[in-house]
């Protein structure tokens, strides 16, 4: 494939970004492989931003010469690669360079993540207390059976979904954890209000995996987009284990810091 990188950077949804793309013969490598390979090429060199969002697939394709087919082929590469992510109803853009997350004791989300001065947001998707199954009883040292609250939901930067998180709690040491947790959807003002002032990270558990369907789509990612999984689990200065959570992370959004 012959390449000309454009020495600016790309305006958003710009086709003109796309002039020097020069396909070779299908037999020496797919067209689609081409593209894939030369917006990849576009995204490393800084041609194309973080947070630039692309041509319309319509306009590309025409642009490129290509059936949508193909194209489309090459972006969802890209997607399951964490490079670009889709929007439903709003197109694909440049992932944002990853956050650097601090893990450490007692700080709350927002202070741990170094996002750079991008606004951190919080979408609870549900709130519920219920019994504790055998698995939430063993993480947080219950009996099976015991008052639990769950809460999940999905933490942003600059309004682009970087986690999703599970949390459960043991009811009878956080009573009044929805009152508060309404005011600010703040975990750890409900640790406060319950006299926790300090608590620390018993351990932390990351491994990888694809994201499923229902991931995907809460993350705007294509599903089987590669993925980080993290467990851990939280205790109060007396030991009681007081949160355990279970995360879906997008691999390029954040860099862990211990």
């Amino acid at each position: 494939m012959n390449t000309s990188l454009r020495s600016q950077p790309a305006r958003s949804g710009d086709v003109s970004g796309f002039d020097g793309l020069v396909f070779r013969p299908r037999s020496d490598t797919p067209i689609w492989q081409q593209i894939y390979d030369y917006i990849l090429a576009l995204i490393d060199s800084g041609c194309l931003r973080a947070g630039s969002q692309l041509p319309g697939e319509i306009h590309l394709a025409e642009k490129l010469g290509v059936t949508r087919i193909t194209l489309r082929r090459a972006l969802q590469q890209l997607q399951q690669e964490g490079h670009l992510t889709s929007r439903k109803g709003v197109g694909v853009f440049v992932r944002s360079l990853p956050s650097a997350l601090v893990v450490r004791d007692g700080s709350r989300f927002a202070e741990s993540l170094r996002a750079d001065g991008k606004a951190v947001g919080t979408q609870t998707l549900f709130l519920e207390r219920e019994p504790a199954d055998p698995e939430m009883a063993a993480e947080l040292r219950l009996q099976a059976g015991a008052p639990a609250i769950r809460l999940r939901r999905v933490r942003s930067a600059d309004g682009q979904p970087i986690y999703i998180s599970t949390k459960v709690f043991p009811a009878d040491l956080l009573p009044d954890f929805e009152v508060v947790y309404s005011r600010r959807q703040s975990v750890t003002d409900v640790f406060v209000a319950h006299g926790i002032q300090k608590y620390r990270r018993v351990e932390t558990r990351i491994s990888g995996g694809f994201a499923t369907a229902e991931e995907a789509q809460l993350l705007q990612l294509t599903p089987g987009t590669p993925v980080f999984r993290t467990s851990s689990i939280n205790a109060d200065a007396s030991g009681n284990r007081i949160e355990w959570a279970r995360g879906c992370w997008l691999l390029t959004s954040v860099d862990f810091i211990f």
